[in-house]
């Protein structure tokens, strides 16, 4: 056999072998359904979220959104006024040397912090028997007893009280002006809650 029909043969084989070779290829790229055609994911739903407080409510409303779902953390800030001032319970200054006060920037800071350390968060705020909310045309004072519960990777903490919600009507929007913090007789507090998760 000449040298000329030896690399004839040997150019078939290569083309034999490279065309082999592409189609195992071809084989295990079907096989994992890279060409195939997938359903598209549905985007989630919006976290819920009242665009206009008109009415004191909606305040409320997202105050609990904020606290239950993430995505509504950057709107937190918007719930207050600008000189808006939270008070500490005072049993939980004594206790635990909290400040008697702190400001709007700070209930910023520590949402950001608990939603980045916690996987879940309950809240529930009822109406205090006895202690009737008293609505004016552009000031409000509201009472509601709360239970909020914390979900991190180290277990769940549970937090209840009472508080005194005061919202003024600023421009045909209501925003909290001052929230005032009281411990139940038993458990941890709101506000000793918020003081943890400021650091």
């Amino acid at each position: 056999m000449t040298a000329l029909a030896r690399l004839s043969d040997y150019g078939i084989m290569r083309k034999y072998l490279y065309c082999a070779l592409l189609a195992l290829i071809l084989l295990g790229l079907s096989s994992c359904e890279i060409f195939g055609i997938r359903d598209s994911e549905y985007p989630s739903a919006p976290p819920l979220w009242n665009n206009s407080t008109s009415n004191w409510e909606q305040v409320l409303q997202n105050l609990g959104y904020c606290y239950t779902d993430s995505r509504n953390v950057v709107k937190y800030s918007s719930l207050f006024t600008s000189n808006y001032r939270f008070y500490f319970a005072a049993q939980d200054i004594v206790d635990y040397s909290l400040p008697s006060v702190w400001e709007k920037a700070n209930e910023q800071d520590m949402l950001i912090n608990l939603h980045s350390l916690s996987s879940k968060i309950s809240l529930a705020l009822e109406t205090l028997s006895g202690s009737p909310d008293e609505i004016l045309a552009s000031e409000a004072r509201i009472f509601r007893s709360y239970q909020l519960s914390i979900k991190t990777s180290s277990g769940t903490a549970n937090y209840n009280g009472s508080l005194e919600l005061q919202l003024r009507k600023e421009s045909g929007y209501w925003y909290i002006y001052r929230w005032y913090d009281y411990r139940s007789a038993t458990g941890s507090s709101w506000g000793r809650l918020k003081y943890v998760y400021s650091q």
